[in-house]
């Protein structure tokens, strides 16, 4: 059992506890002095620290003054900011842009006029629902830019009179398209009717008069009449036809579809005589043997002189016709032959308004390459196999065979063993594959492993009777439709879940009404033109409504009063390019300072590993390196597994790996280098779609380079406005003004922060923590000698003094705005080259400055850090050291304590027990 012990001393009542601390107090004086020198070490190294954060901001700011494209700074403003905003980058060229907001940009949005008391109940609907990208659709109209061999159409006045002389001036000035040509003249106050025969423009006087003759005349000096083909029309003929228009390549026709294209390419016709006959039982039979187009045929029902509209149909592939008569009788379309049942025309019904089918205009051919396929969105370049219905297969690998468009996928489907046939579908959107071997089993097409081909195809599955070319025959019809196929027990929520589960094209929601029913909303996956949608419904109607259709924003730009032109974007954002015209992608001259907002890419190395490990590297300064050319130059010659190329957007580079290895191409920095994270292809390759092909790569720009703000103008179209739009672009010298202005104050805080680390106060015997030091005093006497002296082999102006700056005396420097702003009026090119020039203007001199001072290697700052905190860690190994011997000091110093009170005690003890012994007494 142990002994209490006590800090005082039980026998001699002395303090035992303090007593020692003060024995270890004096032993300890060694130690402390360490500690305390090891602090004021912690010290200096954070005021080390706090110098070099001092320095980097120097160095950043003059950094900053080495680009070219600050001296080229732009403002730009717009007169009508609520509509069209406007961003302009360094290469802008200073001019006046006059804008017209001809169209915002919108999103595809469909809603069912139909309602539904309840979500989750039954409709009873049998049938399918069918959404297709909108590509190829019957409402096409030509722009009056691309007429004329591309000359165009030149805006001006037209004065037309009808044959009872009565006349109209039309401006066309407004017109975009042929469709916008018909409305100026159907709208005009006179009694012509516009339409178009085959590639012409064709005037009907509706008069019923011969009072004068129809007539067309220019007024101005422009050749607005002679570019639509009817310049000198004065004739006694209700009709005339005026000349055929020259064309764009790949179009077929003025004003709406041709007849041709229909029936996925067999086209329509011939057509004859189309009889209608409304509810109030009156009727015509409208002669539609000359049409040749959609157009055509919707104006000659128009003209017939029943009460009726006819339009395209919501989805914007076929007709709709509405009897507005207000009849109660039956409302019938047909014809003797076919004509009806060709235009999806055909019925007899109570309701007012007949829905034409899809006419199915052909997007598919031969040539459509598999990357276009689907909208746009393509097609998986993996592969799938074919098995005939006697059980013999086929495969197809996209990679290996080599297929970039449909007809040579047709023709390697069709030479394999499977006896089978693949050919374009008769609705012309896809593949149709016809089993010929007659087996008992069934053909099916599968996709391979993690392949989506065939699916993406809309080929994978087992093959049906169907009716191809008038014949029943087995096979697998594709299409670049999602077909939803509707059962009676579907509710508005299943629709809604069958739709999304494709959702290629389009997003379907559920939408609540203000009177509490619901409706079907479909809304589409892209913007913009690109995000068109043909919906229809087959076997039931849910009355579709599209809300907004998708289309570009448009803007007609005139630059310093040039020539006016149109410009869309999906998004309403334009960028635009110097001169306001659209920018320009990147080629092999571009340079590599351009990139990056003008930026530029760092010019560093970096090194390329491929997929069988064989590594490579490019240093762009070395190899002189300057542009985009030359860097895919470098990296397809290093001879590894790689490729090198423009990206397909022409916004930077992509790297393909080719070596076939089992392992990931990877990009990477080397050292402080930054060129492959400027380009945008550090890191390790994906799979990626290149040229249809699926590819392991890494693809540029970097995400900040995606939008090149120094190319030119960016404007964001907001709203329509019904003037034009003035925007102006003018240099901006006070943005290399506060840029330098930042350089003398971010100098100035170095020299505060020099002047509170090195002070000396003789009457308060203080001192700075770097009084004395050396490093502050090379600090101060480099940026000093550099400052104050003079700069040579960088333009014209030699010294800071030039462009408004000085030394105060207080050795900080001052900023003359005027001074320097006179020197950039006078001569902002020597003024650029002061700060700009390569190595030897004061840009590049500030940074070779602050390298040697406190660059990442070798550096006076760096190298003081490192030594101080090896002096701090040898300390603090030592304070360890001797707190270890200072902790046993005390143990055995109170150990030795306890054991004197210990044996002070026993001594009291004994005297104790000796006082107690009695004394014997001897009898004498």
């Amino acid at each position: 059992m142990g002994r209490i012990q006590s800090s005082v001393g039980l026998i001699t009542g002395t303090d035992i506890v303090g007593t020692v601390d003060q024995l270890i107090a004096i032993s300890a004086q060694p130690r402390d002095r360490l500690v305390a020198s090891t602090e004021l070490l912690a010290n200096k190294q954070a005021a080390i620290a706090e110098l070099t954060a001092s320095v980097i901001g120097v160095q950043l700011a003059g950094n900053r003054l080495s680009s070219s494209t600050l001296f080229k700074s732009k403002t730009s403003t717009s007169s009508n900011s609520d509509a069209l905003s406007v961003k302009s980058g360094s290469a802008a060229q200073v001019g006046t842009h006059v804008v017209r907001t001809l169209q915002t940009a919108s999103t595809h949005n469909t809603t069912s006029l139909q309602r539904f008391s309840a979500s989750d109940t039954a409709l009873g609907f049998t049938g399918q629902i069918s959404i297709n990208h909108g590509e190829k659709l019957i409402d096409d109209s030509v722009a009056l830019s691309s007429l004329n061999n591309g000359r165009g159409v030149e805006a001006g006045v037209v004065r037309i009179t009808d044959r009872s002389g009565k006349s109209a001036e039309i401006d066309f000035s407004s017109a975009r398209d042929m469709d916008d040509v018909i409305s100026l003249i159907n709208d005009a106050d006179i009694n012509v009717r516009a339409t178009t025969s085959g590639n012409s423009l064709q005037l009907i006087d509706n008069t019923g008069s011969t009072a004068s003759n129809l007539i067309v005349e220019q007024l101005g000096d422009a050749e607005t009449a002679a570019d639509l083909g009817i310049w000198g029309v004065d004739v006694a003929s209700s009709t005339v036809t005026g000349l055929e228009l020259d064309l764009p390549d790949g179009t077929e026709s003025v004003r709406g579809a041709a007849l041709s294209e229909l029936a996925g390419g067999s086209g329509v016709g011939p057509l004859t005589n189309l009889d209608i006959t409304l509810s109030d039982g009156s009727s015509a039979s409208i002669d539609l043997s000359s049409a040749t187009t959609t157009s055509e045929v919707i104006d000659a029902i128009s003209a017939s002189g029943l009460k009726l509209t006819v339009r395209l149909n919501d989805a914007r592939n076929g007709f709709q016709v509405r009897d507005v008569s207000g009849g109660t009788g039956n409302f019938t379309i047909d014809a003797a032959d076919d004509t009806a049942s060709q235009l999806g025309l055909t019925a007899s019904t109570t309701d007012d308004i007949v829905v034409g089918g899809n006419l199915n205009r052909q997007n598919v051919t031969r040539d459509t390459l598999l990357e276009d396929l689907n909208g746009g969105l393509g097609v998986n370049i993996g592969s799938f196999t074919i098995k005939d219905s006697k059980g013999v297969l086929g495969a197809i690998n996209l990679k290996t065979a080599g297929a970039k468009n449909v007809g040579e996928l047709i023709d390697k489907i069709n030479a394999l063993s499977a006896n089978v046939t693949a050919s374009i579908s008769e609705n012309g959107d896809g593949i149709s594959i016809v089993d010929n071997a007659g087996g008992s089993g069934k053909l099916t097409i599968a996709n391979s492993g993690t392949s989506t081909t065939a699916s993406d195809l809309n080929i994978a599955g087992t093959a049906t009777n169907q009716t191809i070319g008038g014949q029943t025959k087995s096979a697998i019809v594709g299409t670049s439709a999602d077909v939803i196929e509707v059962t009676a027990d579907d509710t508005l929520e299943s629709f809604v879940s069958k739709i999304n589960a494709d959702g290629r094209y389009g997003t379907a929601s559920i939408q609540t009404n203000d009177d509490g029913s619901f409706s079907l909303r479909i809304r589409s996956q892209r913007g913009g033109e690109a995000g068109k949608l043909a919906i229809n419904t087959t076997g039931f109607s849910l009355d579709l409504r599209t809300e907004s259709r998708g289309a570009d924003a448009l803007i007609a730009v005139s630059t310093d009063g040039g020539t006016e032109r149109y410009v869309s974007s999906s998004d309403g954002v334009f960028d635009l390019g110097t001169d306001g015209e659209q920018s320009s992608q990147i080629n092999g001259s571009t340079p590599l300072a351009s990139l990056k907002g003008g930026k530029g890419i760092s010019l560093g190395s970096f090194k390329i590993t491929d997929s069988r490990g064989k590594t490579s590297a490019v240093n762009l300064r070395v190899e002189g390196i300057t542009t985009v050319g030359q860097l895919t130059a470098a990296i397809n010659d290093l001879g590894i597994g790689v490729t090198a190329s423009i990206n397909a957007d022409g916004t930077g580079i992509s790297v393909v790996d080719t070596a076939g290895g089992s392992e990931t191409l990877t990009i990477e920095d080397v050292g402080n280098g930054r060129s492959a994270s400027d380009l945008g292809i550090a890191g390790e390759a994906t799979t990626q779609t290149i040229a249809g092909q699926s590819v392991s790569a890494l693809v540029g720009p970097a995400d900040d380079d995606v939008t090149d703000s120094a190319t030119g103008i960016s404007l964001t179209l907001k709203e329509l406005s019904t003037d034009p739009i003035t925007i102006s672009v003018k240099d901006d010298p006070t943005v290399v003004s506060n840029a330098t202005k930042t350089f003398v104050d971010q100098y100035n805080k170095l020299i505060e922060k020099l002047d509170s680390l090195t002070y000396f106060n003789a009457e308060a015997n203080e001192v700075g923590l770097l009084f004395g030091s050396s490093e502050a005093n090379r600090i101060r006497d480099s940026y000093s000698r550099l400052l104050s002296g003079t700069i040579t082999q960088a333009g014209d102006l030699k010294s800071l003094g030039s462009v408004g700056i000085r030394f105060n005396g207080e050795g900080q420097l001052e900023f003359d705005a005027e001074k320097f702003g006179d020197a950039m009026s006078e001569d902002s090119a020597a003024v650029e080259a002061f700060f700009t020039t390569s190595e030897t203007g004061l840009s590049d001199r500030l940074d070779s400055v602050a390298d040697r001072i406190a660059g990442v290697s070798n550096s006076l700052l760096i190298g003081r850090t490192e030594t101080l905190g090896t002096q701090i860690t040898q300390n603090n190994s030592r304070i360890e050291a001797l707190n270890e011997r200072l902790d046993n000091e005390r143990e055995r110093l109170l150990k030795q304590f306890y054991a004197t009170e210990e044996a002070i005690g026993k001594i009291q003890g004994n005297s104790s027990y000796l006082s107690q012994i009695e004394r014997i007494t001897i009898p004498t």
